[in-house]
């Protein structure tokens, strides 16, 4: 990780992505809002690699090293595609 890349790095982030603001930043490594992983979803995303396909999240694979949660961004990305899943599949029709 170079300087400059150390300096965007925030020091602080929403622990829950549910409660994250729509603005936040859910893939470091692509640089990719909680709003662009949400609008693939209502586009019809029910996959990680849907997602990938239509946001260019969770590709380049800098996550770890770019995003104060130190992690892969594949986890906050399931976490907000599994929004609502449970009341949809317990509704009935």
């Amino acid at each position: 990780m170079n300087k400059k890349e150390k300096e965007m790095r925030p020091n602080s982030y929403t622990s829950n992505i549910l409660d994250a603001p729509d603005s936040e930043i859910v893939c470091w490594c692509s640089m990719v809002p909680k709003a662009t992983i949400m609008a693939a979803k209502s586009q019809g995303a029910t996959t990680l690699e849907q997602i990938r396909v239509l946001t260019g999240a969770c590709t380049v694979g800098r996550c770890r090293e770019l995003s104060p949660r130190r992690r892969c961004c594949s986890k906050e990305i399931k976490e907000l595609l599994a929004i609502n899943e449970t009341t949809s599949k317990g509704e009935k029709g």
